[in-house]
């Protein structure tokens, strides 16, 4: 008999101290004897096994489970349903636990799964912005100024996965690649500075079949209502796993995940009953999906996330395409990236238009490339003429819920909208930090001591200069 020992890395990388260094968090040797495993090592190696499929799962489904959480928040905490409008009419405030949540928009949101109606009908009015998104966080279609109606409003109908029926016409139509799809439109507050609630009052849905005897909307008013729209990121998002699995439509590119899943007791027509070591696996591997999910986000190796050079700004889209598709492959790490830390998708978030849609850069770390740390006080500084055709906003989130920071002035961003103080060249200084400097409150964020954050600068209707990089922010400056 012939014996031979094999050295295989349970964790290939997790880490570098220097550049292309490689470190083995574990080696484990495991025994073949004439080409057979050991017995008494199965267990371990299937144990191995189970746990790096259970993690590569936790970083595929990261957008499907953050769907279905945010859904499932939506029922629990605002009571909707597919027939609800829920307006944050007062905007979005850190009562709210939403990943990178804005606070200076008004925003309505709804859900429908089409399992339950069939080709769904949505109607919006004229000049909001907005989108449909799949279970995936990919648009199915943008809406409003950026959508098919270009802002003059009109009726959108989304089908099924697989539906060949008739398709009237009369609305702009789309297929969803999945079952339970989620709607996001923002309301524009009028020249006169009145509120866009009464238009986001106009929106309908309702099921193609019952066009002519539609159910009763309910427009829920929600601003000050505690809720929480985030994902679980403990071994109950396998949990939520294995709910998406039983009633989702699959795609052909799911299967090989799906593969993946079914030895650890999660398929189709299967109830979640994991056993003690199932358990044991899940929430080992959620640990790791969350360590990886966080370092991707927040420190991503991908060779085009800064926008400009020695710059620590970066990009929160890593693609050309908001379904984070490249020519050749899906960028999970792109996808994670963003999900990780943000919702919702649309195609006018990633393409330069020039005063229509919205762009986005974030800030991580300090100029010096430090962590932001809620303890310290940094300074931004916007040149002047921000280029926008709307209005910019800086929001603040907390680096471990990815929602708004939460303190005792219950404010997490500035905007162009607020009474902002300007420079004498019309530049503009904001500070984050724990205590505001003398005279600056309007141009002041707290931060709480006892945490890290990371900030959003958002530009609506964003114009040439920034889409040409010739207008640029300054980096994060520490000053204390």
């Amino acid at each position: 008999m012939k014996k031979t020992l094999i050295s295989i890395a349970a964790v290939l990388m997790l880490g570098s101290c220097t550049e292309n260094k490689m470190i083995d968090k574990q080696e484990q040797e495991y025994t073949f004897t004439n080409g057979y495993p050991a017995l008494s090592e199965i267990p371990q190696i299937y144990d191995e096994l189970d746990y790096q499929r259970a993690v590569q799962s936790y970083l595929w489904a990261t957008p499907a489970v953050a769907t279905y959480s945010f859904v499932e928040g939506l029922k629990r905490d605002y009571n909707a349903d597919m027939f609800s409008v829920n307006i944050w009419e007062k905007s979005a405030s850190p009562k709210t636990v939403v990943l990178t949540g804005n606070s200076q928009s008004i925003y309505s949101v709804g859900y429908f799964d089409l399992s339950e109606t069939g080709p769904m009908v949505l109607e919006f009015p004229e000049n909001l912005l907005g989108m449909v998104n799949d279970l995936w966080y990919a648009p199915v279609t943008d809406l409003g100024l950026a959508g098919p109606d270009r802002g003059q409003g009109g009726k959108y109908l989304i089908v099924p996965p697989h539906y060949d029926g008739e398709l009237p016409e009369g609305y702009h139509t789309f297929q969803s690649s999945t079952n339970l799809n989620l709607w996001l439109v923002r309301g524009f507050k009028g020249e006169d500075g009145s509120s866009p609630v009464a238009s986001l009052k106009q929106i309908k849905t309702y099921p193609l079949d019952q066009k002519d005897n539609q159910p009763k909307m309910t427009y829920n008013l929600v601003s000050d209502i505690d809720a929480d729209l985030t994902f679980p990121t403990d071994e109950r998002f396998f949990e939520q796993l294995s709910k998406i699995v039983e009633k989702e439509n699959i795609r052909d590119i799911d299967m090989n995940y799906l593969g993946m899943l079914q030895p650890l007791g999660i398929e189709s027509g299967k109830s979640f009953n994991p056993s003690e070591r199932e358990k044991e696996i899940f929430k080992k591997a959620a640990k790791t999906g969350n360590a990886m999910s966080r370092t991707i986000a927040y420190s991503s190796r991908n060779e085009i996330k800064n926008p400009y050079e020695n710059s620590q700004w970066e990009w929160i889209f890593l693609t050309e395409q908001p379904n984070f598709y490249t020519a050749d492959y899906l960028d999970l790490e792109a996808r994670l990236t963003y999900t990780h830390q943000a919702c919702f998708t649309a195609n006018a978030m990633v393409i330069k238009m020039e005063g229509v849609g919205s762009q986005y850069v974030a800030a991580y770390k300090d100029s010096n490339g430090e962590w932001l740390n809620g303890a310290k006080t940094y300074k931004l500084n916007l040149p002047a003429n921000v280029p926008v055709r709307n209005f910019w906003s800086l929001m603040v989130y907390d680096a471990d819920t990815r929602s708004m920071v939460v303190t005792d002035t219950g404010k997490a961003g500035v905007d162009s909208y607020g009474d902002i103080k300007k420079n004498e060249d019309g530049s503009i200084d904001l500070y984050m930090g724990p205590n505001a400097p003398e005279g600056m409150e309007s141009n002041w964020v707290k931060t709480d001591s006892n945490k890290g954050f990371f900030v959003y600068l958002r530009l609506f209707g964003p114009e040439k200069t920034f889409i040409e990089k010739t207008w640029r922010p300054s980096e994060l400056q520490l000053v204390d």
